[in-house]
């Protein structure tokens, strides 16, 4: 249930001031429950709800918005881990707010947020693509997706798909990031080879200084010359989603 349900409702009771008060009854009496001002959602006869964060997005965020970052790769099943923080892309900022455990925050953004997103029966939310949750979690590792998961979701994203190299070099070139475009090449490149990472050749850039694999990490390690990324952590251990225990 939204604010603007409200006037329904108020047709039925006569007044807002009673539309109110049968919402404060409700929610005493265990019946609904508020997620956040405006928001509130009916609960069964045990106070439980199968209404899940995204659909709550979905209901709440006017569009455009988009769902990236972790909790995209999640829902895209490229990672097995569970990520209590939702990052939502919106052009304004707006209140962060919880449900169930999982917290959602608004990163405002200046990006297109039209296109990018997937089209499932699973929710009305929109998330964002494989290629461009898996971006984004690169561009901001703040974010809380490490960069083994991101190696992880690379993995996982080119075995189901051929062609997937050029989707993610495709959402580079539309973030024009040159960096990101490095990085995601010498990822692509040491994954899937130097023919699946060719898409990135044209993004690098003209910029000579080198970028860090790993964002915040150690000075040191080996500059890789056609990509110009240092990198800075042991490539065999962002690999070790592959061992099978």
């Amino acid at each position: 249930m939204l604010e603007e349900d409200l006037t329904a409702l108020d047709e039925q009771t006569g007044s807002r001031s009673r539309s109110h008060a049968v919402l404060r009854h409700l929610e005493r009496a265990g019946r609904l429950r508020q997620v956040r001002r405006g928001v509130y959602v009916l609960t069964d006869a045990a106070g439980g709800s199968r209404v899940d964060v995204l659909d709550l997005i979905a209901a709440s965020t006017p569009d455009p918005y988009l769902v990236s970052g972790g909790r995209a790769l999640q829902f895209h099943g490229l990672t097995d881990q569970h990520f209590r923080r939702v990052h939502v892309l919106a052009p304004s900022q707006r209140r962060a707010w919880s449900w169930r455990g999982d917290e959602v925050r608004y990163v405002r953004t200046a990006d297109s947020l039209r296109q990018g997103a997937v089209r499932t029966r699973k929710t009305l939310a929109r998330v964002a693509t494989p290629a461009r949750a898996i971006a984004d979690s690169l561009s901001h590792p703040r974010w809380g997706v490490t960069l083994s998961q991101v190696v992880e979701a690379v993995d996982i994203s080119l075995v189901r798909d051929a062609r997937f190299a050029e989707s993610l070099a495709a959402e580079a070139a539309r973030q024009r990031d040159h960096s990101l475009a490095r990085r995601l090449g010498l990822l692509v490149g040491r994954i899937g080879g130097d023919d699946a990472a060719r898409p990135f050749l044209s993004l690098r850039g003209d910029g000579k200084a080198s970028t860090p694999l790993l964002a915040g990490g150690p000075a040191g390690g080996l500059i890789d010359p056609r990509w110009r990324v240092r990198v800075n952590v042991d490539f065999d251990r962002l690999l070790e989603h592959r061992v099978i225990a």
